[in-house]
């Protein structure tokens, strides 16, 4: 019995060289885990960002009608563009020497069916969809000719022109 528990010499070279390559074995399949869940993230998040951008690239608005009145501008537009769901992310108004007047959101509701005060469900255009959304614009003294870009949320940029009595 003290021969074996005082002997520091490994049992056999087979049994120690078995345990070295399962340990190795074990973390290399670890590695092999983790480097394919993250290949897994890396692929969904590209298949993610490029279903976006050719979503995007699908957008297209025009716009049927733009008044500015009483402080408050009112877009009418359509998608006819390839793409559902186009959303309005914010607007900018700048005047005729390209000087910005400011960033706005769509006032509450949002998207709004023509000739009514009903909201759009989702807040977003389909194809071949028309509706308006309105802008407060809090500068008090808009005169002249204006420029104005409207941002979707997929990040494209439609842009416009009023007159401010």
């Amino acid at each position: 019995m003290r021969n074996l528990l005082f002997d520091k010499r490994a049992v056999s070279v087979a049994l120690s060289t078995m345990i070295i390559t399962a340990g190795v074995i074990a973390a290399g399949i670890a590695v092999l885990y983790w480097a394919y869940s993250w290949g897994n993230i890396a692929n969904d998040q590209y298949a993610n960002a490029t279903a976006n951008s050719m979503s995007a690239i699908q957008e297209n608005l025009a716009f049927e009608y733009v008044v500015y009145s009483d402080s408050k501008l009112t877009v009418n537009m359509i998608n006819c563009g390839m793409s559902n769901n186009v959303g309005i992310a914010r607007v900018y108004i700048w005047n005729n020497y390209s000087q910005p007047v400011g960033t706005f959101q769509p006032d509450t509701p949002g998207l709004m069916y023509i000739g009514t005060t009903t909201a759009i469900p989702g807040n977003s255009l389909n194809k071949g969809m028309d509706g308006y959304f309105n802008i407060t614009v809090t500068s008090s003294n808009l005169h002249g000719y204006y420029l104005f870009r409207i941002v979707t949320e997929r990040g494209r940029n439609f842009d416009g022109s009023f007159s401010a009595p």
